[in-house]
């Protein structure tokens, strides 16, 4: 089960099942069963739209050595076994969040298609495939907004959605500076074949200190109903954005890239940490009304 479970990418798929919790709970303000089919029909879709990632970029993969020792590039899985359970999975995600209609269904679809048919062939060709593959981190709560009885068109699941659309972009931009060399490596457009390292941290601190602000606005959606959760948001974002500062620090030499790579990957760790933060007030002060 190894190779599987590492073709489904976990750690990401377990987020869109946390992300999906969050719109739900916000909606029926309870842990029900019948959440269930919701959490279980969103991860799998979300395994599916990884493996099928993995399955695009076998090739692709065999030039970093971050990634060489996939499943598939490793040899320990075929491409085919793996589009075979790639659309299977994706197949039985898509029915199982039939359950509460068309719409949440289609909605996780979406983020598939976007992640595997936008996002990983535009990634080939430009540096900002980034930005519209954002959108997969937009729609998973959307899918529990929806299916908990919430509407497409409230103001405050947009505003919900924003906030997970704005932290994949700080996300990827973290990790694009830890690895620089293995994006190097890989022949893939980055932004480094547009921007020098100080401006991509500039613009990484700028969307960081988005991701806090959108935070800040929840209350004026109705997101939180305590003063507790404000502060504790707005306090823990306005300390993340200072740590980010060191963002803003002249490019450093070649003989301390080691230092900024570990740098970034700290904030990388504290904006996810941040998310998560939000995640979890978010869904204690609903159940707590």
């Amino acid at each position: 089960m190894k190779p599987w479970l590492e073709l489904v990418k976990l750690r990401i798929t377990i987020a869109s099942m946390v992300t999906t919790s969050v719109g739900y709970i916000l909606v029926r303000g309870q842990v029900d069963a019948a959440m269930i089919p919701a959490l279980v029909g969103i991860f799998l879709q979300a395994c599916g739209a990884a493996a099928l990632n993995q399955v695009q970029d076998a090739r692709l993969d065999t030039r970093m050595g971050r990634t060489e020792g996939r499943p598939i590039p490793s040899g320990r899985l075929t491409r085919t076994r793996a589009l075979a359970g790639s659309l299977s999975l994706l197949v039985a995600g898509t029915a199982t969040l039939l359950f509460y209609g068309p719409v949440p269904a289609l909605l996780g679809l979406a983020a598939a298609v976007v992640y595997n048919g936008i996002y990983t062939p535009l990634k080939r060709v430009t540096p900002f495939a980034a930005l519209p593959g954002a959108l997969v981190g937009a729609l998973p709560p959307a899918v529990g907004w929806i299916a908990a009885g919430g509407y497409l068109s409230d103001p405050s699941l947009h505003l919900l959605a924003f906030f997970f659309f704005l932290w994949q972009m700080p996300h990827f931009w973290l990790l694009l500076m830890h690895y620089e060399q293995d994006y190097a490596e890989s022949g893939l457009p980055s932004l480094f074949d547009r921007f020098d390292r100080r401006q991509i941290a500039r613009l990484t601190f700028v969307w960081i200190a988005a991701v806090t602000a959108t935070s800040v606005l929840m209350p004026l959606f109705s997101l939180f109903d305590s003063p507790v959760p404000r502060y504790l948001v707005a306090g823990t974002g306005l300390l993340v954005v200072l740590r980010a500062v060191t963002l803003l620090r002249p490019s450093p030499a070649a003989a301390n890239l080691a230092g900024f790579g570990k740098a970034c990957r700290i904030r990388f760790m504290e904006i996810n940490t941040f998310v998560l933060l939000v995640s979890v007030t978010l869904v204690t002060d609903r159940l707590a009304v």
